[in-house]
């Protein structure tokens, strides 16, 4: 498997700016069975873009704030390396229609990149994002496996989610959460072999769940999606997508928290699936990072961190030399 840098750390924000999803906007629509001439099954049959094209995949769970400051819904096909400098329009490619089905929605994500949900149940669709169509679409048109829907967008990878109401999250506070996030599910599980185990051999993870993970909540634990109380702005204590035993923050600023980033904690301390309102204040020490292969990140100094219960935690940025003693920058977050 081939290694990313430290140069990713930038340059994947347009790969994440995805329309809808972890911290976008509601989509449209959502699964139903309004619509005639689904087919009833997922099932997916080509990869929406060629092997030969396809650099390596992202899981679930990826982090990317602002627009992804919790673990994202779905995945990421990359077909542009930009840490070995190449250009998505450079390496445009071909997107092809995974599974059959009928389009629900379609939205311009971020021009011209457009987003594309296709319904193939009651009660599941899937969709991509960051592909330029080269056919017209509109609710009710029917796409069939292998059909060439158009061709990759502006991004370093194209995404693909699914959105299945018989899989619920296990969010603390579901209620905060639009339903393609509540009711995300693991895409490659629905490929026909051998694509399956083609496209999970691009797995930019170790170990046997190659799938990822949306929800990281643990509930009494500081592990998981907190939300600042006036503004509603997330921080995250999830794990990598890489080594999944690897625990990062990722930050979105609020007014007292200026930094929006993803950080490593310092080795030997606690995880946040151990932190609970019991353990009083807890600091990080912090390092630039992300999630995916390993990077040599730079110090970014110590976060104070307290979950006052099960519901409250309290953060902040402790400035160079100051005691591990919380002021009046602190900030305060809420399931």
């Amino acid at each position: 498997m081939r290694f990313r840098t430290l140069a990713l750390l930038g340059s994947v924000a347009a790969a994440a700016a995805c329309g809808g999803g972890s911290n976008g906007g509601p989509s449209p629509t959502g699964p139903s069975s309004t619509l005639p001439g689904v087919p009833g099954v997922l099932d997916f049959k080509t990869s929406p873009i060629a092997m030969t094209a396809l650099r390596f995949i992202t899981p679930l769970g990826n982090l990317n704030p602002a627009a992804h400051t919790i673990p994202t819904d779905h995945i990421y096909f990359y077909f542009a390396d930009p840490d070995a400098g190449e250009s998505p329009v450079g390496r445009r490619t071909d997107v092809f229609v995974p599974a059959d089905g009928v389009v629900s929605t379609v939205i311009v994500s971020e021009a011209p990149d457009t987003k594309v949900f296709v319904q193939v149940a009651a009660g599941v669709m899937y969709y991509v994002d960051h592909v330029i169509p080269a056919i017209a679409l509109a609710t009710g048109t029917k796409v069939t496996a292998g059909q060439r829907l158009g061709t990759t967008g502006s991004a370093y990878a194209m995404d693909l989610g699914v959105i299945n109401n018989s899989v619920t999250q296990a969010f603390v506070n579901p209620s905060r959460y639009i339903g393609d996030t509540l009711h995300a599910d693991a895409p490659l599980k629905y490929f026909d072999e051998p694509l399956r185990s083609q496209l999970y051999s691009r797995v930019q993870r170790i170990g046997a769940d190659l799938d990822g993970a949306v929800d990281e909540d643990v509930a009494g634990r500081l592990a998981g999606n907190w939300y600042q109380e006036q503004s509603a702005t997330p921080i995250a204590f999830a794990f990598d997508t890489y080594d999944p035993a690897q625990p990062r923050i990722s930050i979105a600023a609020v007014l007292m928290i200026p930094r929006t980033a993803v950080y490593a904690i310092g080795a030997g301390e606690p995880s946040p699936r151990d932190v609970s309102a019991a353990s009083g204040p807890v600091v990080y020490t912090l390092t630039t990072s992300r999630t995916g292969p390993p990077v040599v990140g730079g110090p970014a100094g110590r976060l104070l961190v307290q979950m006052l219960d099960d519901q409250h935690v309290q953060v902040e940025l402790l400035a160079d030399g100051a005691a591990a003693a919380f002021t009046s920058n602190a900030v305060r977050y809420t399931r």
